[in-house]
């Protein structure tokens, strides 16, 4: 019995957590869709696509820490997943909006600044 509850307690416990990362993640991912709607004047096909994309992004992230965490990366692997996910972000990001990299890149900065400070 005290096994039970203790397999139970675990489940929920990681169910909770993971969901709430999840809804982190989510909360995040739609004010940046909103804020780059209304700096470039994105149809709502395109945020939709956009919120897509960056949830990939966002996921490839995810799932590069946990490979770390798990050992199946070194840090420098990491790195290089992390890098090579934004790379292919801000390429389709430049893409959808229609403007070099080097014209959004400063939108995408105060975006990272805004989205660590979302409560």
């Amino acid at each position: 019995m005290k096994k039970i509850v203790l397999i139970l307690l675990v489940v929920v416990s990681f169910s909770t957590t993971t969901y709430g990362q999840s809804k982190w993640h989510e909360k995040q991912n739609n004010y940046f869709v909103e804020q780059a709607g209304k700096e470039f004047g994105l149809k709502n096909d395109q945020k939709k696509e956009l919120k897509e994309k960056r949830m990939e992004m966002i996921m490839s992230f995810v799932n590069s820490n946990k490979a770390l965490k798990n050992g199946e990366l070194t840090k420098e692997q990491q790195k290089e997943k992390r890098r090579e996910a934004s790379k292919k972000f801000n390429s389709y990001f430049s893409q959808l909006v229609g403007k070099p990299y080097a014209e959004v890149e400063p939108f995408l900065k105060r975006m990272r600044d805004e989205i660590k400070n979302l409560k």
